[in-house]
């Protein structure tokens, strides 16, 4: 059940770091998604974002490693309907990481995982709000006991 699993958003660095640069810091999370031991969405918004990114030409990435990309993200995330994407109550100076704030606030408690410093430096203000944001891959491993 959904419920019992810790929600989890990662923004596009994240998302590049395990999908792309295949990082091994990102190793753990690659375990939780894959088990399904995490609640981990995605949005429309999201998705826009992540097509964006990797189709620029600094990352040498032919189509159908794009395709493989997006369908790997997908087959370990749910999509949250954009109806169910509320605004937070706190806003990041980038307008384009919004997305992901507005993501985690809708299904809190939830963990942002984010590299991004505007994002992070809403640690803070998120928190009593039932959104904890960091940059700690590992952070997850403590969630789940």
């Amino acid at each position: 059940m959904t419920d019992l699993k810790p929600r989890l958003v990662l923004d596009t660095n994240v998302i590049l770091d395990l999908l792309v640069f295949k990082d091994p810091t990102v190793e753990p999370i690659r375990h939780l998604l894959d088990a399904k031991l995490v609640d981990a969405v995605r949005s429309e918004a999201s998705m826009l974002e992540l097509i964006d990114v990797i189709q620029r030409p600094m990352f040498k990435l032919s189509r159908e490693e794009q395709a493989i990309i997006l369908q790997a993200w997908e087959s370990v995330t749910r999509l949250l309907e954009n109806e169910a994407i509320e605004p937070a109550p706190f806003t990041c100076r980038d307008v384009d990481d919004q997305v992901f704030i507005n993501m985690a606030y809708s299904i809190r408690p939830a963990l942002l995982l984010s590299k991004d410093l505007l994002v992070l430096e809403l640690r803070t203000s998120a928190k009593p709000h039932g959104v904890e944001i960091t940059n700690q891959y590992d952070h997850l491993q403590t969630l789940l006991g």
